[in-house]
């Protein structure tokens, strides 16, 4: 065996050794996903935010933005029309929020393979979030083979989402 293929199959062994224990895998994900929010969800009234459950099987972040200045800087396509609207229907006293959400739906998750889907959101129906009228959507499906390739492509697959914002 060459020098170079011996070197690769011991870092596979290593990677495969730290994340023997899903544990390992769960706390990655999350790890990276909380570098997104800093960058992609916090806004004027959320900050730090942190990967929490949201539901079974699916984790994230939701933040909420109450300035609708800066709510409209955000170019999703269908948004600034629903923002604007929001900000000419509700008054500045019930204090009018945008929300904005990043969370994966965990379908599998061990070190030989994988399914994962991501979705970020623009949500501006307040104030109860529910009309799928008043928010957009992207979602991006992740299946992997193996560890390398999770490890790899985890925040090329987050990025992807994150266009959304």
């Amino acid at each position: 065996m060459k020098d170079h293929d011996k070197q690769i199959q011991d870092w596979q062994e290593h990677l495969r050794a730290s994340f023997a224990d899903e544990s390992k895998l769960v706390e990655y994900l999350f790890t990276t996903m909380d570098n997104f929010y800093y960058r992609y969800l916090e806004t004027s009234t959320s900050k730090n935010l942190k990967t929490t459950p949201l539901k079974e099987r699916t984790y994230g972040a939701l933040s909420f933005e109450t300035s609708m200045v800066e709510a409209l800087k955000n170019p999703a396509a269908g948004a600034k029309a629903g923002i604007i609207d929001l900000a000419k229907s509700v008054p500045r006293d019930l204090h009018p929020a945008v929300r904005f959400g990043l969370w994966v739906e965990v379908d599998r998750l061990t070190s030989e393979k994988g399914h994962l889907v991501f979705t970020a959101e623009i949500n501006w129906d307040f104030p109860d979030y529910q009309e799928s009228s008043k928010r957009v959507q992207k979602r991006v499906e992740f299946t992997y083979s193996d560890l390398a390739q999770f490890r790899k492509e985890l925040a090329l697959k987050l990025e992807a989402v994150c266009e959304l914002f």
